[in-house]
């Protein structure tokens, strides 16, 4: 991940970013608990639709951030871990805000 400082990266409540924040609380509203690191997506009963509410609600915590809705569905269906879809989301505000910079 590029070592840039942005509210993304910033560590807030509880140890969390503001992305993981984000996520664990779509991730909580869509399926009913809250994400561990580990937690996979599949196993905690994910589906598509799932995964595309959980990017959704998540990505309305940085609406400059172009796509990342797209970004995290993608994860989410792919990566399935809570911890990897988190660090795939950082990495595209990151690349994102960093090219619009």
């Amino acid at each position: 991940m590029a070592d840039v400082d942005t509210s993304a990266t910033r560590q807030g409540t509880k140890g969390f970013d503001g992305l993981a924040a984000a996520l664990a609380q779509a991730w909580d509203s869509v399926l009913g608990s809250l994400p561990e690191e580990d937690s996979d997506f599949y196993d905690a009963g994910g589906t598509s639709i799932d995964a595309a509410r959980i990017a959704s609600q998540a990505a309305e915590w940085a609406p400059d951030v172009e796509d990342l809705d797209v970004t995290l569905m993608t994860s989410l269906l792919n990566e399935a871990r809570f911890g990897d879809v988190r660090r795939v989301g950082l990495e595209w505000i990151d690349r994102t805000r960093g090219a619009s910079a």
